[in-house]
C-alpha cells in the first residue's frame, strides 16, 4: 500500500487523488495554530487580520512526496497595507530570516516546508502575493501552502496549496475543517499539555511575554514556545497594532456591572469579584479586570465576550492573558457589553459583565 494513504495516527491526511502531494498534519499544530489565527480574526472588526509564518516538518521523496508537517513558525507584519498579510520591507526582512533559519541541517529535525496565512478576504485562494511569496522563498514542487478561513460562529476552514506542473490550482483543491474535533472526533487536549510536548526545535524554549502590566519583578507567564538558535526580533502577538492590544488601562468610567456565581457568598468567603472596567483611552475603550481577583488566578482559561450593536465577538483569554494582560476595543456604538468569564475550577463559572455608554 503506498504509504502516502496508510493511516497516520496523530495526523490528518490531506490527499487530493491523482496529485503527487500529500500532506501528514500533526495534529497539535491544527490545536495551537487555530489560537493564533483567531487571535488576529479578532483583532480587526468585521473581517479580522491575517496572520501568517512558516510551516516547518519535512519531505520524503517517493512516488507520491508525503510532506509532514510538525510546526509552525509565526511571522508578524506591520499591517502598514490594511489587516491583510501584506509585507512592506521591513515585514519581508523578518521573513527571509526565519526562512534562512529554518533551512534544512544536520542539527535540526524539522525544517521550512511552506508559508501559512489567515485568510479574511472573500474567496479561498492564493493571491498574487502569496505565489510571489512561495516562488521566492519555497520554489520547490514539495513546499506548500496552507491557508486557514476563521469563523466566529461556525468551525474555521483550511486547505493545502500545492503545485502540479509549476502552477498553484486557482482555487482550494480540498477543504477541511480546522479544529481536531472535526478531524477525529477527539478533544484537543489540555493547554497544559500542549506546553509541555517535547520540542523539535534545537535551541532550548524561552518563556514568551504577553504584554505583562507592572512592575517587573511580575513572574512572566508560563505560555512556553520554543524559538530557533537564531531568534527573531518582533513582537510576542502579531495583532498588537491593531485594534485590540495589551497595554496598562486607567480608571473605570461609564459602566453598569453584574456579578453571577450561583448564591451570595456568606460572610469571611472568598472575594469572586472579577473586577471588570471600562476605561475611555482616546477613541477606544480599554478594558482590565482584577489579575490578584481569586477567581482570574485559579482559572486556567476565559472568554471575554463584546456586543457593540449587531457585531459581536468572543476573545478566548488563556492563563497568561487572564493574568498579565488587558485589552482595547474601538467600538462603533455607543453603547458596548463585555462580559468576563472565568473558569476556577470543575463545574464553576464566574462571570461578571458590564455595560459601557457614551457620555
Amino acid at each position: 500500500m503506498d504509504p502516502s494513504t496508510q493511516a497516520a495516527p496523530g495526523y490528518y491526511v490531506w490527499e487530493v487523488p491523482e496529485k503527487s502531494v500529500v500532506v501528514h498534519l500533526n495534529l497539535d499544530v491544527v490545536d495551537r495554530l487555530l489560537p493564533e489565527i483567531m487571535r488576529g480574526f479578532g483583532a480587526v472588526r468585521k473581517r479580522g487580520a491575517e496572520v501568517g509564518g512558516i510551516l516547518l516538518g519535512t519531505i520524503e521523496k517517493g512516488s507520491r512526496t508525503i510532506v509532514r508537517v510538525e510546526d509552525f513558525e509565526p511571522v508578524t507584519c506591520e499591517y502598514e497595507r490594511g489587516p491583510s498579510y501584506l509585507f512592506v520591507d521591513t515585514d519581508r526582512d523578518a521573513f527571509e530570516e526565519a526562512c534562512q533559519n529554518w533551512q534544512p541541517d544536520t542539527s535540526q529535525q524539522v525544517y521550512a516546508v511552506g508559508y501559512f496565512r489567515g485568510h479574511t478576504r472573500d474567496g479561498f485562494s492564493l493571491g498574487p502575493e502569496d505565489v510571489g511569496l512561495m516562488d521566492r522563498y519555497f520554489p520547490s514542487p514539495a513546499h506548500v501552502a496552507l491557508l486557514v478561513k476563521p469563523y466566529g460562529t461556525k468551525v474555521s476552514v483550511a486547505s493545502f496549496f500545492a503545485r502540479e506542473g509549476g502552477v498553484f490550482p486557482p482555487t482550494a483543491p480540498l477543504e477541511f475543517p480546522f479544529r481536531r474535533r472535526e478531524l477525529t472526533g477527539e478533544e484537543a487536549p489540555p493547554r497544559r499539555a500542549m506546553i509541555e510536548r517535547t520540542t523539535l526545535r534545537r535551541a532550548p524554549a524561552e518563556v514568551r511575554s504577553i504584554a505583562p502590566e507592572g512592575d517587573s519583578d511580575v513572574p512572566e507567564p508560563s505560555y512556553v514556545n520554543p524559538s530557533p538558535a537564531k531568534s527573531i526580533s518582533r513582537p510576542a502577538w502579531v495583532w498588537l497594532p491593531l485594534s485590540f492590544v495589551f497595554l496598562l488601562l486607567g480608571v473605570a468610567l461609564g459602566f453598569e456591572t453584574g456579578l453571577t456565581m450561583g448564591p451570595k457568598p456568606s460572610p469571611g468567603a472568598p472575594d469572586f469579584s472579577l473586577g471588570l472596567a471600562v476605561t475611555k483611552d482616546g477613541d477606544n475603550l480599554s478594558v482590565k479586570w482584577n489579575r490578584d481577583s481569586p477567581a482570574v488566578k485559579s482559572a486556567e482559561k476565559g472568554v471575554l465576550e463584546i456586543q457593540d450593536g449587531e457585531y459581536s465577538k468572543p476573545v478566548d483569554l488563556d492563563t497568561a492573558q487572564l493574568r498579565y494582560a488587558s485589552i482595547i476595543f474601538t467600538n462603533s456604538t455607543k453603547t458596548v457589553r463585555f462580559r468576563l468569564i472565568v473558569y476556577p475550577q470543575t463545574g464553576v463559572t464566574v462571570m461578571q459583565e458590564v455595560v459601557w455608554r457614551s457620555q
